[in-house]
């Protein structure tokens, strides 16, 4: 008889490696710990309510009295505050524990001085001057002149209100009821957390929409050190205008056959808040059209799309005019845009553009300013790359798709606009959160921290000190960017034409 021969098994698979990561309990004790290191260096050298010397750079900050603890403090806690967010992000993460953790490394910043940014100052004065039923758009704050003046930086004591009328509303508001400084600083602390949180409740609500985790999408789009740092700590009201425009985004109501009143007064309300945040910043318009995708559903047909965009944009209109007209306003503050040009900052791909050719020609002598070239350039490429967008959204018309492309039309402003400030990086992220992953997900990492670091904490920006190598590096990163996204779209095109 024979002997039957079985070949061995083959071996088991080795178990797939799993990401590296920090236990959660210790991820929130760092990051803490990380909070509490920036709410002293606020103590110590933040933006506090002191007038400034003519001259401010990172040597002369270092010198001061708490300079190096100050310095130290604050980039050690912002380092543990990303190291923590980012160990943290694979592990398994539930809303409540993101909710209690946010809310955690939030404590010590509400407590603290204002941190990296001294905006703070001129929406007090601006507050003041629409209390005082002084036109905020046509004058500056030295129109009052405002009782802490001197703590406005020189270029928006003369310079009309950029924000809308909801804000200036706000702003009034605050001016109103409170009486001392520090308590102007509390009530537009206390609207930023107020914006936070309607964006808090939104998020995960449109996560679930899109199929996405909606405690990942928490955790990677309001948790970051850049809205810890930059939203809360310096109070700048772009909380107010994203919790606005996702709150209009999450009650966008879902497709529907057969529309009842309650279907159609949704999708008015969402229209309504999307312009109350346009009332805040301008920027809030460009997801407007994306709601409608939202609500309209696939197929597209153009004709289905008239009227939910008609009730849309009815809200929003009615939401800006009704506002407008109830502050005593008028649309001065689109004219009072123009001033925030006059900062000279390598983020912006249009500046860094303008300010690298200017150098390349200097070497062979020639002197001439490019920088308002290349600024007209990219805010006449915004029109088409936004209507490209939309119309890429409006191919497979799924939830997750329409809102990964209404990050993608914030993220493209940041990319045209003439000045891009770190905390404005926040737009996009919060819906480039729910769909990011892969190489998104680095990239939307790599801005969310290095972001980080091109601020001092009294607000100085180090942008202005790096325009070389900074510009530069912007121009080669931007060119290559549309090496590859130019590849990319070709490839696309070869592939829907096989």
């Amino acid at each position: 008889m024979s002997e039957q021969t079985t070949a061995p098994p083959p071996p088991a698979p080795a178990p797939a490696a799993e990401p590296s990561r920090l236990p959660l309990h210790l991820a929130r004790w760092t990051g803490l710990a990380g909070a509490v290191l920036l709410a002293v260096a606020a103590y110590l050298g933040g933006a506090l309510p002191v007038i400034q010397p003519e001259w401010v750079s990172p040597v002369t900050i270092w010198q001061s009295e708490n300079g190096p603890a100050s310095v130290i403090a604050y980039f050690t806690g912002a380092i543990l505050l990303a190291y923590a967010w980012w160990r943290a992000r694979a592990g398994a993460l539930t809303v409540r524990w993101v909710a209690v953790t946010a809310a955690l490394w939030s404590l010590p910043l509400l407590v603290a001085p204002p941190l990296a940014s001294r905006d703070v100052y001129p929406y007090s004065c601006q507050g003041e001057v629409f209390a005082a039923g002084i036109d905020p758009y046509r004058h500056g704050v030295a129109a009052l002149p405002c009782e802490w003046l001197d703590l406005v930086t020189p270029m928006w004591r003369e310079t009309g209100a950029p924000y809308g009328a909801v804000f200036m509303a706000v702003a009034g508001l605050v001016a109103h009821v409170t009486g001392t400084l520090w308590e102007s600083i509390a009530g537009f602390r206390t609207v930023a957390v107020l914006g936070l949180l309607l964006a808090a409740v939104s998020l995960p609500a449109l996560a679930r929409r899109a199929g996405a985790d909606p405690a990942r999408a928490l955790w990677l789009g309001l948790t970051t050190p850049l809205v810890a740092i930059h939203l809360l700590s310096g109070t700048h009201n772009d909380a107010l205008m994203i919790g606005l425009f996702l709150a209009g985004l999450a009650v966008t109501p879902r497709p529907a056959i057969q529309r009842t009143a309650v279907w159609w007064s949704r999708l008015a309300a969402a229209g309504v808040l999307i312009g109350l945040s346009v009332g805040v910043k301008g920027t809030a318009i460009v997801v407007l059209p994306f709601a409608a995708l939202l609500a309209l559903g696939p197929p597209f047909r153009w004709r289905a799309l008239w009227p939910v965009a008609g009730v849309l944009t009815g809200g929003a209109v009615a939401a800006l005019a009704i506002t407008t007209i109830a502050a005593g306003l008028d649309l001065g503050w689109l004219a009072a845009l123009s001033s925030t040009g006059d900062s000279i900052v390598w983020q912006s791909p249009p500046t860094s553009f303008g300010l690298t050719i200017e150098w390349l020609i200097r070497l062979v002598g020639i002197r001439f300013k490019f920088i308002n070239t290349f600024r007209v350039i990219g805010l006449l490429l915004l029109i088409p790359v936004l209507v490209t967008l939309w119309l890429r959204a409006r191919r497979d018309q799924t939830d997750a798709r329409v809102l990964h492309h209404a990050g993608l039309a914030l993220a493209a402003v940041l990319a045209l606009s003439p000045v891009v400030n770190i905390w404005y990086m926040t737009w996009p992220i919060t819906l480039l959160a729910i769909s990011v992953s892969g190489r998104g997900l680095l990239g939307l990492t790599f801005v969310t921290i290095a972001g980080l670091f091109v601020i001092m904490p009294d607000g100085t920006g180090l942008a202005y000190f790096t325009k070389i190598p900074g510009a530069p590096i912007m121009f080669g990163f931007s060119v290559w960017f549309l090496v590859r996204l130019i590849r990319r779209l070709r490839e696309e095109r070869q592939l829907s034409t096989a």
